[in-house]
Parts: structure tokens; sequence; C-alpha cells
């Protein structure tokens, strides 16, 4: 069985590879918020910038932005091509000067000043900006310290309000013009069939050998704790060998001394 799971792991980890390496990118218009697995929304990414999807499911893509990974609603977005790479919009910010006179200021689990504070960060120290967190009274930015991330209200930061210029798409590289994208296509179908077959080929035989093996050995059990007189008729072939006490085919060392 852990064999069939590491089979199983090799398939996935390919397919998931192949899909990451050529993923599209999504284009963000209007308010998109990445939300952590649970669904809580962690902040909204920067309107006019791309992202790249690193996965999907039926409802979401996930993503990873300004290193914080999450998923964001499949129709809140639309794809775009290619892209060699998005750099990101993080950066570094202060304190504001006016809360000098504090020793350090709380960073929050949640926009709120009622929320819990998660950490106080020292007055001097710098924090990594990671995105917008707007509510209706006011708006916070989601930050990181050292290792901890948390909420802290924009008003008590030195950071302007943000204005990130639009990141421009790429074109996808030439294809040669001695492979069509037919052709190529075909090729990468073929390829993944024929991984796919030479994995699934073993694992099919590793079944069927557990089968077989568990069918013998219930033979077995079930003749060896039955007096002659009350055992049943056979159903298989094993058992009329054990009912005639023929146990040559099917005896290893875990049964020698069963007589």
């Amino acid at each position: 069985m852990k064999l069939l799971l590491a089979l199983l792991a090799v398939v996935v980890g390919t397919f998931g590879s192949a899909f990451a390496s050529d993923a599209p990118h999504i284009a963000v218009e209007g308010e998109v918020w990445l939300v952590d697995a649970s669904g809580t929304p962690l902040f909204t990414l920067p309107e006019g910038y791309y992202v790249r999807i690193d996965n999907l499911d039926e409802n979401f893509y996930y993503l990873r932005f300004n290193g914080v990974s999450g998923k964001v609603d499949k129709n809140a977005v639309s794809t775009v091509g290619y892209h060699t790479s998005v750099p990101g919009t993080e950066c570094e910010i202060g304190i504001a000067e006016e809360f000098g006179e504090f020793s350090g200021i709380n960073l929050k689990s949640a926009p709120g000043i009622a929320s819990e504070s998660v950490l106080e960060v020292p007055i001097a120290a710098k924090l990594t900006f990671i995105g917008e967190y707007p509510t209706d009274e006011e708006l916070w930015y989601y930050v990181r310290y050292d290792d901890v991330y948390g909420y802290i209200r924009a008003d008590r930061t030195s950071m302007p309000e943000p204005d990130y210029p639009a990141f421009t798409p790429e074109p996808a590289p030439d294809i040669p013009a001695s492979v069509a994208p037919e052709e190529e296509e075909e090729e990468n179908t073929i390829i993944r069939i024929v991984i796919i077959a030479g994995l699934a080929i073993p694992a099919v035989a590793l079944v069927v050998y557990l089968f077989r093996r568990n069918k013998k050995r219930y033979a077995y059990e079930e003749y060896r704790y039955r007096p002659r007189e009350i055992r049943p008729e056979p159903r298989y072939p094993e058992e009329e060998d054990y009912r005639n006490e023929n146990y040559s085919n099917y005896r290893d060392e875990r049964y020698s001394n069963d007589e």
C-alpha cells in the first residue's frame, strides 16, 4: 500500500509541476481579496497588477503574493497570458513620527482596534508592507515584522497612499518554426500517457498480488481452525487442496508449524 501511495504521489507531483511551469496569471481589476485556506480575507490585491496562478480547483485560483499563500474567487478575476516574473509590491515602512513618544505599536490579529494584539513592534522598527485591508471606518495594512504577520492602521505608518504602476504583460517566447503548437501539444500528451502507463502497471500488479495472497491466507485460516468433520464444502480451488491436506502450494514460513 505504501508503494501504491508513493506512485500516486509521483503522478500528482509530475503534473503539478507541469501546471506550475506554464500557469497563466490573473489580472487584478476592482476589489479582489486574497483569502486563506479557511476563507478568511487577508488583504486586497493591488488593482492593475498581475499575480501568477500556482494551482486551481473548481472555485478558486491558488496564488502566492508578496510571500503570502492564499486563494481568490475565480469569478472575481480574469486570466491573462505569459509573464517571466511578477516581483510583487512589498516594501519597507516605518511607524509614523507622531507616535514617537510611545515605546511601541501593537500588531493586531485582525483589522480592528478591539482585535487581539499579536506583537508589540518597537517605534524605531521597520515593517514589511504586504497588502491593504480597507474597512468602512479606516484603512489597515497587512504587514510582517520578523516572522510575525499582523495588521496595523495605515495612518500609524510612514507609508503614503500606495500607487502601483500597472504591470505590463509580456509576449510568450517565440516557438521555433520547426515545432508547431499542435505538434508540441501532441508530443506532451504522448509523454504524459507513457508516464501514467509506466506508473499504473506496477501499481495494478501490486494490488493483484496482495489480493491473491490475502485470498490464499483466508482459505488456510478457514480450514486451519475447524475440525475436519465440520469443515464447509470448498468454495475455491485452494480450499479443496486444504481439505485434502495438500498444503504444499500455499504454505510459507509463517505457517511452518501449523499441523
